[in-house]
């Protein structure tokens, strides 16, 4: 009985992940949230921000190396709004540039998620400049604004202008034990536990 429980949840959520069901989920919740506030319901402001996590043993296709942060495993990409609700979200191997991979990356993002339609600025830190940048303004009409003076600071940390959402967003993230490393043979399915994570998260608070 309790195989077959399991091989079931196995078999909807690998569905789930490839029909887009998960992600229908978190963009209606998020919705609800922006309505709830009185927010409007596609934002105008994202942030983007990235994470290199180490993959554990089952994690074995699409992995790389993030020389600068000398880990092995894979990179997550994280677009919030100002209130931090996961507008969209892809994984690669850790090795992959922020801003070429971003910047590749949009123009899916973009067809797929009515979400983004009305975006115009996005908040980036310095990995997101030059190639970025210019192809965001240049291709998708989006500003990319990267603060360089701390609006605060925290001991050693500087707290910059919204980038601070994302970096929550990324903690709340990580609370999840599912996502402490990445545990997924497929990036898509790793995607998935990111998108039920802020589905997790949205539903205590509506």
């Amino acid at each position: 009985m309790a195989n077959s429980i399991l091989a079931a949840a196995a078999r909807y959520f690998s569905k789930w992940t490839a029909d887009g069901t998960w992600k229908n989920i978190s963009d209606c919740l998020i919705v609800d949230l922006r309505e709830k506030v009185g927010k409007p319901v596609q934002p105008r402001v994202g942030i983007i921000d990235s994470q290199s996590v180490k993959n554990s043993p089952t994690a074995t296709e699409s992995t790389g190396i993030d020389g600068g942060k000398k880990l092995k495993g894979r990179k997550r990409f994280f677009l919030v709004d100002t209130m931090g609700s996961l507008l969209d979200s892809f994984v690669v191997p850790a090795n992959c540039y922020d801003g070429t991979t971003a910047l590749s990356c949009w123009d899916k993002l973009s067809v797929d998620n009515i979400l983004l339609d009305n975006l115009r600025y996005v908040y980036a830190d310095g990995t997101f400049g030059g190639q970025f940048k210019q192809g965001m303004d240049r291709q998708f009409e989006v500003s990319v604004i990267i603060p360089k003076v701390p609006i605060a600071k925290k001991g050693n940390v500087c707290i910059h202008e919204n980038r601070w959402i994302v970096e929550r967003t990324i903690a709340w993230t990580v609370n999840n034990r599912r996502c402490v490393k990445d545990y997924e043979r497929k990036t898509e399915h790793a995607n998935a536990f990111l998108t039920i994570a802020n589905i997790r998260r949205i539903v205590r608070k509506i």
